[in-house]
């Protein structure tokens, strides 16, 4: 047995090594689009009075999204084990960044209207890295919540276009609503967080609404964004792509209003996509763009020109082949198949088991299997009615021989084989999609055009931060009006995060890693995870020191190469905005 009470306790020393990780870097991002300072200009605060300023209490909420992952009533706890001046800038604790500190500087961003603080941000950003783009990419994501909130329905109520609030330019408050969950979760409410990224991944505009704002209007609202941002002459070369909630009515005709060109994938609901499906099929002449993506065992892909219209306007619809649909979509079709005949036999012993009592019910009957969604695999399905005469029993037991009788009809229903050419018809159907599209074929080919449609995924991978449930799901907000302001706040992180992408992604060096063979196409994921274990520590002169282990110095000098900062972002903290006391 072990002598507990004789064991000698550790001697225990004040913290004097901080974990800092990519935080540094995070911060000097930041001051160079000047994040805090345009915050701090924007919003109504007390400049005398106040001892930390609201953009520093946003940017702290900033940081702890793309490092800490920390609800906001711990955010103070986990300053607390890091070097906060060095983030935060000098004279900073961590208890000047309390749970009740960061939500006065959420009112006040709500207050000063979030949106037009963070696409000013965004201008700024853009300007200060000299972004040119010839393609925005727009795309929304749903961000579901937990616990109650006034002044939303008590139970999932849907919403039509005609009835959405969202489909006028003006947007009302985004407040959590009942909508289509893109998490599946329609039981509980949400915000719509939406942005346009530019063709080389940074995000340049954003929007944070109502849980039940439709993707069609917020396209629509996207594109008078993008109308009062550039001039006529930069819209008519700019190139807008989102995915088919773009294509409607309305947005097809405000597109054509803005003299703004666009890539989008047609929805099945127009006839126009299954002309020219049918077209390119009867063509059957294909042009092979072979792979899109880089990675092994790509897709290869095959297009075939088609034009057509909507609303009388004319449009290029180009229709695509993929491999990896065709393996896909055979499997799924087949098997589709198979639970039809499943369904139909089932219906056709039911029916069997039926007796009519006139002709016409009998081939009423026949006529509604006939017509059943299922039976359209297999035509050739033989349906035969036939009649009996049979005694009518007047009492219990068998009918006597004098008994009156009647005539009853029956059907019987045997399912046949598959129709071939309905198969084959139906896996071409799903094998292929439409791309519409205004750009003209002399400039623009059928592989430029999916191959920026693809680019799509830009959106995608900005959505990591914007839909972190550890940060927004533990969160306890009073009001809706905290809820948007902190929306916003998500997607400044997304924007640095975009920003440290870029930077990383212009770099023509692979960036060593102890565990991969070198890093050419490193993400901001990949900057948090490499330099998570770096510290700082204050040395005997009251300078800063930097640790970290030894297998990650190579990578710690590369990304600071490739990120073009300064290496003293991790020894020198930062002035702070405004006077400390």
């Amino acid at each position: 047995m072990w002598n507990t009470s004789s064991m000698m306790k550790p001697t225990l020393n004040n913290l004097t090594h901080w974990v800092v990780g990519a935080g540094p870097l995070v911060r000097q991002m930041a001051d160079e689009i000047g994040l805090i300072a345009l915050v701090n200009r924007m919003l109504t605060w007390d400049q005398i009075r106040t001892k930390v300023s609201p953009g520093e209490r946003i940017f702290a909420m900033v940081l702890d999204i793309l490092l800490g992952h920390s609800p906001l009533y711990r955010v103070e706890d986990r300053l607390a084990s890091t070097d906060v001046p060095l983030l935060l800038g000098e004279g900073r604790i961590a208890e000047d960044f309390s749970d009740d500190s960061l939500g006065r500087a959420l009112d006040k961003l709500y207050d000063a209207g979030p949106k037009a603080v963070f696409t000013a941000l965004g201008a700024q950003a853009f300007a200060h890295e000299a972004l040119t783009t010839r393609s925005v990419h727009w795309d929304s994501t749903s961000r579901t919540l937990y616990g109650a909130y006034p002044g939303t329905p008590p139970k999932p109520a849907a919403v039509s276009a005609k009835e959405d609030p969202n489909a006028v330019l003006q947007p009302p408050p985004a407040v959590p609503r009942y909508g289509h969950s893109k998490d599946h979760r329609p039981d509980l409410k949400q915000l719509i967080l939406s942005v346009l990224v530019t063709g080389d991944g940074v995000i340049y505009q954003g929007s944070v609404d109502a849980g039940n704002a439709s993707d069609k209007a917020l396209n629509r609202r996207a594109i008078a964004d993008l109308a009062a941002a550039f001039s006529p002459e930069a819209m008519a070369d700019l190139v807008y792509v989102a995915d088919s909630s773009l294509v409607t009515a309305d947005n097809l005709a405000a597109l054509r209003q803005q003299g703004l060109a666009f890539i989008s994938r047609c929805p099945e609901t127009y006839g126009a996509v299954r002309t020219a499906k049918t077209a390119a099929w009867a063509a059957d002449q294909w042009d092979a763009l072979g792979t899109i993506a880089l990675r092994r065992n790509a897709a290869q892909y095959w297009a075939s020109e088609q034009s057509g219209e909507i609303e009388g306007e004319p449009y290029r619809f180009i229709v695509y082949r993929s491999s990896g649909l065709d393996a896909q979509k055979v499997k799924t079709l087949d098997r589709a198949i198979a639970n039809a005949r499943e369904t139909l036999t089932r219906a056709a012993v039911q029916l069997s088991q039926q007796t009519f009592h006139c002709e016409h019910d009998a081939e009423t009957a026949a006529a509604a299997f006939r017509k059943r969604p299922d039976y359209r695999w297999f035509p050739q399905s033989a349906v035969d009615i036939t009649s009996r005469v049979e005694r009518v029993s007047t009492g219990r037991g068998r009918p006597r021989k004098d008994a009156p009788t009647q005539t009853v009809w029956t059907v019987t229903a045997t399912v046949g084989a598959v129709d071939d050419g309905r198969r084959q018809a139906e896996q071409q159907r799903r094998s292929t999609f439409v791309l519409i599209t205004t750009l003209p074929p002399e400039s623009w080919t059928a592989e430029s055009v999916l191959r920026e449609y693809k680019d799509q995924v830009l959106c995608e991978r900005k959505f990591h931060f914007l839909k972190d449930p550890l940060f927004l799901d533990a969160l306890f907000l009073d009001t809706p009006e905290r809820l948007e302001a902190l929306g916003y706040v998500i997607l400044m992180a997304a924007l640095l995060y975009s920003l440290l992408e870029r930077r990383l992604r212009q770099n023509p060096n692979p960036i060593p890693s102890p565990v991969r063979r070198g890093l050419t196409r490193p993400t901001a994921h990949e900057l948090f995870r490499h330099l998570a274990p770096v510290q700082t520590h204050l040395q005997p002169d009251g300078t800063r020191g930097v640790s970290l282990p030894e297998r990650l110095h190579a990578s710690f000098v590369a990304f600071l190469d490739a990120l073009h900062l300064d290496e003293r972002c991790y020894t020198h903290p930062p002035r702070s905005h405004v006077p400390s006391g």
